[in-house]
């Protein structure tokens, strides 16, 4: 729990300093004044005031900040200092201030899948084991080691991109699934009829649903990579070994292997270096979970796949777009009802999915940063008066008028919009209850 919460803290600290350091940048860029740059809510923790009178703030509660600008709307400001008021500059500028704030986030997101695809990420088929009968993909009779290619416009490469997919595709009629077979290579499309296919996402997984069973990853008892000071270094493994038994039990498959080793226990290991058998003892480490970690890799179907600096932006591009598509679709999915209301989440979750993806690896968490990135800038962009989206919407009713709406008007969206709020994060905080 701990874990989790320090976790969740520095993810909603990151989110939310580049988010207001986007609103930040553009006001400065437009010579608009910044009062204070608060990351926080609350008590001051601490502060510093910069030589052009900007205070930056750290407050208590971690859970959101705020960039405060100079308005004439809120005081009385001399002439010299009226022009870098926020309510006098252009509707043009003032857009930009704002809408800057979820492009921020977007451009992190970026950020972070660009690092991932230059360190490398792990490549493997995305193949068919077999189809469950009586559901979608039975339709079409896709055949044993299938590899999917494409689900309707989105381009597959891993089973998270099917799940991705599957689940954007609630609420359509039709989908296309295509595929490609190990004898020819010739990539097929099939229309599958979605109409009467529904899913409880809590519940279920999306893949399975949909008929989908996997063809598992190929995992060979034989060490490929070996990390440095890890107790299989101790135990005297090299790259190469083969492994034939562990505590006089013949290898039989790696999962089995894997939870003997995250008993943490010690294991007798006998190898085959050189077609000779040696025999071998390691003690696994424990993680902050606990559990044993031996710090060898086996050799397996999947590669890692380093991209090049261009090639990995590209990449990391296509990534940020498509992560938002499926964002956007899900939002009005939950808005239209075809993924109820129970499936909303709030801090408890996050604050759980980031310590689970965390305990899985460093990349693990980073992709979970960049989704939750993403998910702050869509939601930043939806047209409530308390978020950035209701703030470009009343600009576009002032460009249209000729004026702006009267302090009075606004003042009564605003509080429907706090409303609204409210009772979307409370929904969100009991079904976090509920899931506990």
């Amino acid at each position: 729990m701990l874990w989790s919460l320090l976790l969740f803290i520095i993810t909603i600290s990151i989110l939310v300093t580049v988010h207001e350091f986007g609103h930040f940048f553009v006001a400065r860029l437009c010579k608009v004044h910044v009062e204070c740059f608060s990351i926080g809510f609350g008590k001051k923790i601490w502060s510093h005031r910069f030589s052009n009178g900007t205070e930056l703030v750290i407050a208590m509660i971690p859970l959101g900040g705020y960039v405060r600008m100079l308005d004439s709307r809120t005081s009385e400001l001399s002439p010299n200092l009226e022009k870098h008021a926020f309510d006098k500059k252009s509707i043009l500028q003032r857009a930009a201030i704002i809408f800057a704030g979820p492009f921020a986030n977007f451009v992190l997101a970026l950020i972070i899948y660009w690092v991932i695809f230059l360190t490398g990420v792990v490549d493997y088929p995305v193949k068919i084991k077999s189809i469950i009968p009586s559901t979608p993909a039975a339709s079409i009779n896709m055949p044993a080691d299938a590899e999917l290619r494409m689900i309707d416009n989105t381009k597959i490469d891993t089973w998270n991109d099917v799940n991705a997919a599957l689940i954007s595709a609630l609420g359509k009629s039709n989908i296309k699934v295509t595929y490609s077979t190990d004898i020819d290579q010739q990539e097929v499309s099939r229309d599958v009829n979605i109409s009467n296919w529904y899913f409880d996402i809590e519940k279920e997984s999306s893949i399975a649903a949909f008929g989908f069973i996997p063809k598992q990853l190929e995992i060979y008892p034989i060490v490929s990579k070996i990390v440095p000071d890890s107790a299989a270094a101790q135990a005297g493994l090299k790259v190469g070994d083969k492994i034939l038994s562990y505590n006089d039990h013949l290898y039989q498959n790696w999962n089995d292997f894997t939870d003997t080793i995250k008993k943490a226990g010690i294991l007798k290991l006998k190898v085959s270096r050189n077609n000779k058998d040696i025999d071998l003892t390691l003690e696994p480490t424990r993680n902050r979970n606990g559990e044993g970690v031996a710090g060898f890799y086996p050799t397996s179907d999947a590669v890692i796949k380093q991209y090049d600096f261009f090639n990995g932006f590209d990449k990391a591009m296509k990534q940020t777009m498509l992560t938002t598509k499926l964002t956007v679709r899900s939002l009005y999915q939950l808005v239209t009802g075809v993924i109820g209301l129970k499936h909303l989440s709030g801090p408890i979750t996050i604050a759980k999915n980031a310590g689970q993806t965390a305990s899985y690896g460093f990349t693990p968490y980073l992709y979970f940063l960049a989704f939750i990135s993403i998910s702050l800038g869509v939601i930043n962009l939806v047209p409530l008066p308390m978020l950035d989206g209701g703030q470009l919407l009343f600009l576009f009713f002032e460009k249209i008028k000729g004026n702006a709406l009267s302090n009075k008007a606004q003042e009564r969206f605003f509080r429907i919009g706090f409303v609204l709020l409210m009772v979307i994060m409370g929904i969100a905080l009991f079904n976090d209850i509920l899931r506990l």
